[in-house]
């Protein structure tokens, strides 16, 4: 939410809680029952949704999606290294072509392209194990490269899911304060034309100006509050 939706959302709270201390006031206006019962609703809603927007933000994510990728290349490059001297060594040219990358050239690649460099890096030393016992290869080495190969395949659609459910938090926001404002819109005339008690209007009207909106003179907000 952004700040004047989270100004909006606090002065509906605010207006609610004022409803709440004094139901004896306008629980017998008949109109103005289901009014703040639905408004009760919609502030609900929009509680929900702004949870769910903040559960879904994407920047944790990307931060863990980064990592990740971080600790492929690591790994890749290590062994690559190891895989690239062996090759040179017994002049095993198709294996080093398919495993001779510097970290520049991991670095500055399409995620799809990484995964595919790193299962080829992995398949050539995982069948060349024996022979590269000696370059300090392991199967725990090659192994744990697999592993990360595995688990970093599903990090992006994940990331677009992700995003996907947040984008559709968003766009609810709007509409739930824009339904909720239709209801306050009523229950200003309500409050301003039925109920009696001085102090209870004005506090309600002082209520219902945004944080972020100018003082009036005039005890009834604008419309568009």
């Amino acid at each position: 939410m952004n700040r004047r939706q989270l100004n909006v959302l606090s002065m509906f709270q605010a207006v609610l809680s004022h409803l709440d201390q004094f139901p004896a006031t306008w629980q017998p206006i008949a109109p103005a029952v289901p009014l703040i019962a639905g408004f009760r609703t919609n502030v609900a809603e929009l509680l929900t949704q702004s949870q769910l927007q903040e559960q879904h933000n994407t920047v944790g994510h990307t931060q863990n999606k980064d990592q990740h990728f971080d600790k492929l290349r690591d790994a890749m490059h290590q062994l690559s290294l190891k895989a690239r001297a062996y090759a040179k060594s017994d002049s095993l040219y198709v294996m080093l072509q398919d495993v001779d990358f510097p970290y520049s050239a991991l670095e500055n690649t399409s995620e799809q392209l990484l995964l595919q460099r790193g299962a080829r890096i992995a398949q050539h030393t995982r069948q060349a194990l024996p022979s590269l016992e000696p370059y300090q290869v392991t199967e725990a080495e090659i192994t744990a490269l697999e592993k990360l190969i595995a688990e970093a395949a599903p990090l992006a659609p994940q990331r677009n899911v992700i995003a996907g459910s947040r984008k559709t938090a968003t766009s609810t926001i709007p509409e739930i304060i824009n339904a909720a404002k239709e209801k306050l819109d009523i229950l200003d005339d309500l409050v301003e034309g039925l109920v009696t008690d001085v102090t209870f209007a004005e506090t309600y009207f002082n209520l219902r100006r945004i944080n972020d909106t100018p003082g009036r003179n005039n005890s009834k907000p604008s419309k568009d509050n």
